[in-house]
């Protein structure tokens, strides 16, 4: 059986050029709304890596955010950082 991570993702929310701030309640809004649309969907958070030496500020408050809503057990399944680090795939429940 093939690994959920595998699956092409139903939906992308695409945050660069957006402040933290806004990333993290835009990714929610999309999560959120996305889980009622599309139970049991794969969705993909393109975070960015972060500007060189800056670190990536978005990536991790989006961590934050996923790992909350994960433990929560209401919206998001899982979720894994891909393979390119600048973006997330989301199963979500």
């Amino acid at each position: 059986m093939a690994d959920w991570t595998d699956r092409e993702p139903d939906a992308e929310l695409d945050l660069h050029g957006q402040t933290v701030i806004e990333a993290v309640a835009n990714a929610e809004r999309f999560i959120r709304a996305q889980k009622k649309a599309r139970p049991g969907a794969v969705v993909r958070l393109v975070t960015g890596r972060g500007r060189g030496g800056g670190g990536a500020p978005i990536r991790t408050r989006v961590r934050t955010l996923l790992r909350g809503l994960r433990d929560q057990g209401a919206v998001v399944r899982d979720y894994r950082l891909e393979d390119s680090e600048g973006s997330f795939l989301v199963r979500l429940r």
